[in-house]
């Protein structure tokens, strides 16, 4: 349920102009929330400005409005400020020192472990997006959906649930696809956008990461890795971390699948899911991270090999005490 106090804050007169972001490293989800609510803002009458610290990924161009995105390292003058998809406002990037002292600081998120650092706080851990919720926004406030909206609600939905296929997938998410898709979008020209868009050497660059995987000798933890140099040579592999780890999620009886990127010599970003026994949130969070029971992450300073050492001895062990 919405909250009544968010309604209000997003419904002041006297909050004008409002700024919007969206986690760094972004990528649909946080996309397609940042700008649909954006859109909705402007339907009540207010300037808004979508501000991140990342460039959009090559692959989520298509979106409508993903070019009016402004690249920076502070905000303009603002009265009310809305960051999407975030566990924490750290995760907005060097923008966080942007935060102006005072304003109204709007959190909508999905994350269970979010901080509720917000002055209002929409947090819905059961929802299966945070385009989901700018939805149930939508519907709320009574707005139309227009065709542009629904083409970034639904590119949210699909990419966030991995096509409709985690846990976090409910029968009210197929519910508010299903009313997406009756704006004519092109859910096939979508998937094709998101899924089957790669380069013939980013292609062979995902097969080199996959031929590499790794287990640990119980069989419970998997893992891929992809060094610095790696990156440097297929910049493109940065932004495809579902499609990495899509490979170890699949390998029979591992309850944890790992990927590790080595980002820059000295630090290592992981990403962690699970089949479902495994808690990867509390794990990540012994890390510094997190994010949610089936899926999270944290960035790690150290060498590729350290990094990978502590994490996944740390999952085999959590593994264990629930085989």
């Amino acid at each position: 349920m919405v909250p009544k106090r968010l309604v209000e804050e997003l419904l002041k007169k006297e909050h004008k102009v409002f700024v919007v972001s969206a986690h760094i490293h972004l990528e649909g989800d946080a996309l397609g929330a940042e700008l649909a609510v954006a859109s909705l803002l402007r339907q009540l009458g207010k300037k808004v400005l979508v501000v991140n610290d990342d460039d959009p990924p090559e692959e989520y161009l298509f979106l409508p409005g993903v070019r009016t995105i402004r690249k920076a390292r502070t905000y303009p003058a603002y009265d009310a400020a809305v960051l999407v998809d975030c566990s924490d406002a750290s995760r907005i990037g060097k923008l966080k020192q942007g935060l102006k002292a005072g304003k109204p600081l709007i959190n909508i998120d999905h994350h269970v472990s979010n901080g509720r650092f917000g002055s209002v706080n929409w947090v819905e851990p059961k929802a299966s997006s945070a385009c989901e919720m700018i939805y149930t926004l939508f519907r709320a406030l009574k707005k139309p959906i227009g065709r542009k909206e629904a083409i970034l609600l639904y590119t949210g939905l699909l990419s966030d649930t991995g096509s409709f296929r985690y846990a976090s997938t409910t029968a009210y998410t197929h519910e508010a696809a299903a009313d997406l898709m009756k704006h004519g979008i092109d859910i096939h020209g979508i998937n094709q956008k998101l899924y089957e868009n790669f380069s013939f050497e980013t292609m062979k660059a995902i097969g080199r990461v996959a031929g590499n995987m790794r287990k640990d000798p119980t069989g419970a933890v998997a893992w891929v890795e992809v060094p610095v140099s790696l990156l440097r040579k297929y910049p493109a592999l940065e932004q495809q971390t579902d499609e990495l780890i899509r490979f170890t999620r699949a390998v029979k009886g591992a309850e944890a699948a790992l990927l590790f990127k080595e980002v820059a010599k000295g630090e290592v970003r992981v990403n962690l899911r699970s089949r479902g026994r495994l808690d990867v949130n509390k794990l990540a969070q012994t890390f510094g991270g997190g994010g949610h029971p089936k899926a999270s992450g944290c960035t790690l300073k150290g060498s590729l090999k350290g990094v990978v050492a502590k994490v996944v001895a740390a999952a085999v062990s959590a593994a264990g005490r629930r085989a």
